[in-house]
């Protein structure tokens, strides 16, 4: 299980340098402007303390367009917040639908995408999630305007709860996206 943990990861990380740009850009699309670059968004969100997780790491990319960062709870729970400020929104979308269409129906995996519906004001979610041998596993991503907003959760907790926490991490990011 820690092995598939790792590789899901891996591949989201992988996937950040898939459209780097060289800086954030303030785009309008539709009723919503994202400005801050992905480390204040990131950094923003880890402040809040969404669902009591506190700041273990973060890191800033080669492209300044991307930030992540990992956070933990005293439950032994940990997620991985990322975020990626493109230069539109329609390739923020482009993003969004191509990892969508990568994971969307994985043998084993339950879409939870009716967690992250609050988010959806500005663009679209979509969340998927396991519990198996008591290691819950959720991911959530979320486009708002022209940044990507992406959570991983991983704990021994309900998978239920995981979902809750899952929403209010995203809320957080979601939040600091301005």
């Amino acid at each position: 299980m820690l092995v598939a943990v790792v590789v899901v990861i891996a591949v989201a990380g992988a996937l950040l340098f898939a459209f780097p740009t060289s800086t954030p850009v303030a785009l309008t699309t539709g009723t919503t402007t994202v400005s801050r670059g992905a480390e204040a968004i990131v950094s923003s969100a880890a402040q809040i303390d969404p669902a009591g997780f506190t700041l273990a790491t973060s890191t800033q990319q080669p492209s300044v367009s991307s930030y992540w960062a990992t956070l933990q709870n005293s439950d032994g729970s940990e997620a991985n917040l990322t975020a990626i400020v493109f230069p539109s929104s329609n390739a923020s979308l482009a993003y969004f639908d191509n990892l969508v269409a990568g994971v969307r129906g994985l043998p084993g995996y339950t879409d939870i995408s009716a967690t992250l519906v609050p988010f959806q004001l500005y663009g679209a979610c979509y969340g998927y999630g396991e519990d198996v041998d008591n290691i819950a596993v959720v991911n959530g991503f979320c486009v708002k305007g022209n940044a990507f907003l992406q959570v991983h959760l991983v704990s021994g907790i309900a998978f239920s709860a995981l979902e809750e926490d899952l929403a209010s991490i995203m809320g957080a990011l979601y939040q600091s996206a301005t």
